[in-house]
């Protein structure tokens, strides 16, 4: 539940609120991300010049240039006089004139009254015999011989072919300009990832242990993999389309309101239903993947917990009722992604819809404009390519919008983690010459208010003294081990811990840190060699690894081993036994050569022969380190020099081994349990068990 209820309130963060963090991975390359974003600009402009070319190539050269037009009107006559093309005729009372050099107004005045031909003509680069004229129309063209017809239209081929050639020239611009955007945005996205991965991965391990209680693995593995890995998708996706698309239409509007402004307005009423839509499109899809997060949460966790107690469900036959509890959780993602894909299959289709309107609004007006010679042919040919380039955008829309709103949660994810306070790093004091002294002083935990851990406890460990904590599961023991270590902090007025007279909270962490080597019962070995799980990734002189083997008996593990040292484990080290993966712990410990060893149940789980050696190696482990051990074997602490017996967070009992057997508290009651049943501590502290 408390993975949902975070998943929901991201919902409500955007974007925007963290774009500014987001740039900061690109910090050293935002001279790339000018470049990219100057290049899409320029793309644009390449795009917009497009259907220019291809409106100039029917204007001028496709369809015949020049109309006859009737000079009744004197004002008029006066006006296209001054038209570069005029060329009046040699009768007198017309003139022709080049279509495209006529505004939008005169070709309307001379529509309305009458005064233009329907036919259109070319001009004859020379005096044509027999025809006595500079001009002819089209529909005489194909009664020219075919040598003086490619003469006359070889300078309508040299255009287009010109124009051809611009065409190809400006699609290869775009092509290498689109390589070059997106290499440098890929590369921008990528080393953004990086770095992200980077600073998450370190500050993840500043944060503290209770972080990790609260939060599942499985869950922090998806954001560091693959959050950071959406918010490439943003770079590479959204940020230059962004700024290409917005370039693009306001260019695109830009263009159809200096072709025909009153065919744009029609275009615009579209405008009012697009906003309405896009807006119910948003407010519809942010609740459904708000929805979708918290399932795929709620999937994520399951499974990774299905994964790590896999061995329970196989003992206890429960995978059938795990896979149907899955499929559940499936089901329910399947059928809210469906509503998605239902959402996006509507919008999509209206999308085309108005783009189809757009255009019929653009064959009906503009058609009509074009017959009664308002507007050009090729002016209305590239109203509708710029048409389908406006679309365009808008048509995806949908894709668009799902890497943002992925890109809004991934962001605050990523955030929110690494805005959560590291560890206390300490004053940064440490000993001039440390020797290892731990003292408790009134000392009092709890995990949860109200429910005390510990409950001022107070003991001491001399320099290179071995003190033991042995009680029933849950009096503390463990919990003292990782005050101890700084994995949770006390809080002011519980007390304090002191290790050289020095309160840790002091101590510089790393340095306090450096000062242990803590073995557990449940030791973690990573997928690698024996080697690098040993010396954890370190250069160790190989006489100080030796000699680690031999002291801690890891050696026969080796032997065993064909390849030695060099062995490669596989994940958490199950090839080899639990008593073998112990041996592993010591030698470890022995190569870190710490001050102070912090052992906790390290022999609660192996068997007599595995125990005999963990007991030879401890002697060499212990010899001139202080040492906190906690022990469910009572055998295992019989030679501490002090020994405290935990109850509920207190300290009941304490002394050496035959002071508290001569005592005959709860401590020889532990003891003569083990002893008759050969039973572990846990099992001896509940004799109805």
């Amino acid at each position: 539940m408390a993975v949902q209820r975070e998943e929901e309130r991201l919902g409500a963060f955007t974007l925007f609120r963290h774009f500014r963090r987001i740039m900061g991975y690109v910090r050293g390359q935002r001279w790339l991300l000018v470049l990219c974003i100057a290049g899409s600009m320029i793309l644009a402009g390449l795009e917009l010049a497009l259907p220019l070319i291809t409106r100039r190539a029917i204007d001028s050269y496709i369809l015949p240039p020049y109309q006859l037009v009737e000079l009744k009107d004197p004002a008029l006559a006066r006006q296209l006089a001054l038209l570069p093309s005029y060329t009046p005729e040699a009768a007198g009372g017309r003139a022709f004139v080049k279509s495209t050099d006529l505004t939008r107004a005169q070709r309307a005045e001379l529509e309305l009254h009458g005064l233009t031909s329907k036919e259109r003509y070319y001009r004859l680069p020379y005096a044509s015999q027999g025809h006595g004229s500079q001009f002819l129309s089209a529909s005489s063209l194909d009664r020219l011989p075919a040598p003086e017809r490619r003469r006359l239209l070889a300078n309508e081929r040299r255009g287009i072919l010109g124009l051809a050639l611009w065409y190809m020239a400006l699609l290869v611009a775009n092509f290498l300009l689109s390589y070059g955007v997106s290499v440098g945005l890929n590369r921008l996205g990528q080393r953004a990832v990086q770095r992200m991965r980077g600073q998450l991965f370190s500050h993840l391990h500043r944060l503290p242990i209770r972080y990790f209680d609260e939060n599942p693995v499985g869950r922090l593995v998806t954001r560091v993999n693959n959050d950071t890995a959406t918010l490439s998708e943003l770079f590479t996706e959204v940020v230059a389309t962004a700024v290409s698309d917005v370039a693009l239409f306001a260019g695109i509007l830009a263009v159809l309101l200096s072709l025909d402004a009153g065919l744009t307005g029609y275009l615009l009423l579209l405008a009012p239903p697009l906003v309405l839509l896009a807006l119910w499109f948003k407010a519809v899809t942010q609740k459904i993947y708000r929805k979708i997060r918290v399932q795929l949460a709620k999937i994520n966790t399951f499974l990774q917990e299905a994964v790590q107690g896999i061995t329970v469900l196989k003992s206890f036959t429960f995978e059938r009722r795990a896979f149907d509890r899955f499929n559940e959780l499936g089901v329910a993602y399947y059928k809210t992604q469906m509503r998605l894909i239902y959402i996006f299959a509507v919008f999509r289709p209206l999308i085309d819809a108005f783009a189809t309107s757009a255009v019929a609004l653009v064959v009906w007006f503009g058609g009509g404009q074009a017959l009664r010679g308002e507007v050009s042919i090729g002016t209305l040919v590239a109203f509708l390519l710029y048409l389908r380039m406006l679309f365009m955008p808008l048509q995806d829309l949908a894709e668009k919008f799902n890497i943002v709103q992925s890109s809004v949660v991934a962001s605050e994810r990523l955030f929110k983690i690494l805005d959560t306070a590291a560890e206390d790093p300490g004053l940064g004091r440490w000993p001039a010459r440390p020797c290892g002294s731990i003292r408790f002083e009134n000392v009092s935990f709890a995990y949860e208010e109200g429910q005390p851990v510990l409950d001022r406890v107070t003991f001491e460990i001399p320099c290179g003294k071995t003190v033991a904590l042995v009680g029933a599961t849950g009096s503390g023991k463990t919990t003292a081990t990782s005050l101890l270590l700084r994995f949770y902090e006390l809080q002011p007025g519980h007390g304090r811990i002191l290790v050289d007279s020095i309160p840790i909270q002091e101590w510089d962490l790393r340095e306090l840190r450096s000062q242990f080597a803590f073995v557990q019962q449940d030791l973690f070995l990573f997928a690698g060699s024996l080697r690098d799980n040993i010396t954890l990734f370190r250069e160790v002189p190989p006489e100080r690894l030796r000699a680690a083997l031999e002291a801690s008996r890891a050696q026969r593990i080796l032997d065993k081993l064909p390849d030695g040292l060099e062995h490669k484990l596989n994940e958490r080290g199950t090839t080899l036994s639990q008593g073998e993966r112990q041996l592993v712990s010591f030698a470890r410990a022995l190569v870190a050569d710490p001050r102070i060893l912090v052992l906790d149940e390290a022999t609660a789980s192996v068997d007599s022969q595995t125990e005999a050696l963990i007991q030879q190696a401890l002697k060499e482990l212990l010899k001139g380190r202080t040492a906190l051990v906690v022990a469910h074997r009572l055998s295992t602490v019989q030679d501490a020099d002090r020994i405290l017996v935990l109850k509920k967070g207190r300290i009941v009992e304490q002394g050496t081994h035959p002071e508290l057997l001569a005592a005959g508290g709860l401590y020889t009651h532990l003891y003569r349990a083990q002893l008759a049943g050969g039973r572990t501590l846990q099992q001896s502290a509940h004799p109805g068990s």
